[in-house]
């Protein structure tokens, strides 16, 4: 053979072998250690049932997770590129983040997390059920990986944290239930909606320094989950007990819904009751009173207690509450249930002149015309004589 051709046929066989994959780029990882908070060993399990949480919950085994994103809708261009994760080791909350310095590093940040998931059954989130999971979920199918946090029992703190606080506070984002509710306030904290512009300018520009905001911000929230589980199971597990009437009403719904009707009474005969105007705070929790007694009022008609609603209804009446409501609960108490059509009418009069919903109107001008024609009735009915006359 031609040398020159075995030389040819040696190139394509050497430029033909496979050449090693390169190195994949360094994940940063950052630890943080924090004494853990006592409560957490002795959370209340009936305070956990009410939040929502029907499994054993065992501390250590206990997975705080919070992601940072490349776009805050989800979708499959949506890459988690920062994972804070916390556990509770020995006495300790230990906060270990993964931060991916490329897309390329993303099957290292996911191995990474479940290796320092491994042992936990549980996964504590704040809207992670919706978002985070979910999100981690579907970035491990692309990498064709196991996703074991997927499989954990969820703990997510949005849902009951607004069962109890949102008619207070309205705006229930974690930033502001750290402020309103655990006393912290955050020092130039980051919007989350410049997150994703900084994690791009740093894939393009190397700077480090443009990610410190996030993983600060990142590793704060980790730490503020386990004081919002703590201060959550603290409040379902003495509902009656807040200081802020708003809330021992907004316990008494969940507790109602929940089947907890004992505690859920306690807690709307609290918040019904008359509080002196001594401030801006306690005109807006004296508000709550007309909708305690509401709720409280149709709870015991519901359960066959209807003379405890009507002492209710009247109660209403004489404090000028919810309007026509309580009329319209009595007007129909003495129409069906007594027969007393005259009494059913007066209370419906009293609607008429406190209503203004057009629906409400109609409604209780059918109701007089029939009471006026019952009345009419019953008096046109010729009244037995006894054989005595």
């Amino acid at each position: 053979m031609p040398s020159s051709l075995k030389s040819k046929l040696n190139r394509l066989k050497t430029s033909s072998e496979p050449r090693p994959a390169p190195p994949p780029p360094a994940l940063m990882e950052h630890e943080a250690r924090f004494p853990a908070d006592e409560k957490l060993f002795s959370l209340s399990p009936c305070a956990l049932k009410r939040l929502g949480f029907e499994f054993p919950f065992e501390p250590s085994r206990a997975l705080f997770l919070d992601t940072e994103t490349t776009g805050l809708s989800g979708g499959a261009g949506t890459v988690a590129f920062l994972v804070g994760l916390g556990r509770i080791i020995g006495k300790e909350l230990v906060v270990r983040q993964y931060l991916m310095p490329s897309y390329a590093a993303e099957p290292l940040l996911l191995t990474r997390v479940n290796e320092f998931a491994a042992g936990c059954d549980t996964v504590v989130t704040f809207n992670g059920k919706s978002f985070d999971v979910p999100l981690l979920q579907s970035r491990h199918i692309m990498c064709r990986m196991d996703c074991p946090i997927a499989e954990m029992n969820h703990l997510d703190l949005i849902h009951p944290a607004r069962r109890a606080w949102k008619l207070r506070l309205r705006d229930c984002s974690l930033s502001n239930l750290e402020e309103k509710i655990l006393s912290m306030h955050r020092e130039h904290d980051l919007p989350g909606s410049e997150v994703p512009e900084r994690y791009f300018s740093f894939l393009k520009t190397g700077d480090i320094s443009l990610l410190t905001d996030i993983v600060d911000h990142n590793r704060q929230d980790i730490v503020s989950l386990s004081s919002l589980l703590i201060r959550l199971c603290d409040a379902y597990a003495a509902p009656a007990e807040q200081l802020s009437m708003l809330d021992v009403f907004s316990m008494g719904k969940t507790l109602e819904k929940q089947g907890e009707r004992a505690e859920a009474r306690k807690c709307y005969r609290l918040a019904a009751q008359p509080l002196a105007l001594t401030s801006m705070a306690r005109l807006s929790e004296a508000k709550c009173a007309p909708m305690a007694n509401r709720n409280l009022s149709l709870m015991l008609r519901r359960e066959g207690e209807k003379s405890e609603a009507e002492k209710i209804w009247l109660d209403m009446i004489r404090r000028g509450q919810m309007g026509a409501f309580p009329c319209i609960e009595l007007a129909k108490a003495r129409e069906h249930r007594d027969r007393n059509y005259e009494e059913a009418l007066s209370y419906t009069e009293q609607a008429l002149k406190l209503t203004e919903d057009e629906k409400e109107r109609a409604a209780l001008t059918a109701r007089r015309a029939r009471l006026l024609r019952r009345i009419e009735s019953k008096s046109s009915k010729p009244t037995s004589t006894s054989l005595e006359d």
